[in-house]
């Protein structure tokens, strides 16, 4: 087994793949970021960026571990063009809340699809999770899930692998969690911390279930990462307004970066 630890951004944009004409470095694609840990490929949602997976040739012979954050639209719109669902060799095991294999096939048959899960021929197997989930994958690679503030609910993934960390926690409104002592152990000591930048500072509307980068900021420097991915960007937002945020997040935990599609990251 290779002991590696890699995480790819393949799509980093909330909502829809809106290009508003000013939208280049950072790209359009919808929320998904794929890990690669030793032998074992994590996926965590399945937004336009999922598309672009099997172009990562390292990892196509690879078992897949597809996380779903939850159902919204922005994180299973590329699921339909996820190439390894065609291919009967493939090994996928897909991962979410309740009956996930219903919640997709919902979502992928006539009218809003012309076609329906059937087509798909790879070798798919479901399972139920919950928050406070710890889970086992093959080489030691341990997955962690808490829940977040998001209106119908949205899991944080922790990834934990030959002593790095990576946490996944996007759709999350951070104001809801102040006082949250068990978020701040989940992003305790995280070697990158991935994080919801939806909204520039002081333009946060409560109750959407989103946060802004100086926000992410803060939690990031109060919980020791080592480094504060801004993740999930509005959909109008230009180049321009995302660099100033990563500007702005820098000001309060320099360590910052705003993730771009096609961004890959060694830990």
């Amino acid at each position: 087994m290779m002991s590696i630890f890699e995480v790819n951004f393949l799509g980093t944009n909330g909502s829809c793949a809106y290009n508003c004409g000013d939208r280049v470095k950072y790209g359009t694609n919808t929320l998904c970021v794929v890990v690669r840990a030793g032998d074992e490929v994590i996926i965590l949602d399945a937004g336009t960026g999922i598309c672009g997976l099997s172009d990562i040739e390292s990892y196509n012979n690879l078992d897949k571990h597809l996380f779903m954050t939850h159902y919204h639209m922005d994180h299973i719109d590329g699921l339909l063009f996820y190439s390894d669902l065609f291919n009967p060799d493939a090994k996928i095991n897909i991962y979410g809340r309740g009956d996930v294999e219903a919640a997709l096939n919902s979502l992928i048959s006539p009218p809003l699809c012309p076609v329906g899960p059937e087509v798909f021929n790879a070798n798919i197997t479901y399972q139920s999770i919950d928050k406070n989930l710890r889970l086992i994958l093959p080489g030691n690679v341990i997955i962690k899930t808490y829940e977040l503030s998001h209106p119908g609910g949205a899991l944080g993934c922790r990834v934990e692998y030959d002593g790095k960390v990576l946490c996944y926690c996007v759709d999350v409104e951070l104001s809801n969690h102040k006082d949250d002592k068990k978020l701040a152990e989940f992003f305790q000591d995280v070697d990158l911390l991935i994080l919801d930048a939806s909204f520039a500072d002081g333009k946060v509307i409560p109750g959407w279930g989103h946060s802004s980068p100086s926000e992410c900021a803060e939690w990031a420097a109060k919980a020791g990462v080592g480094q504060l991915a801004l993740y999930h960007f509005n959909y109008k937002m230009t180049d321009e307004d995302i660099a100033n945020m990563e500007k702005g997040a820098k000001k309060i935990f320099p360590n910052t970066f705003a993730a771009a599609d096609g961004t890959s990251i060694k830990l």
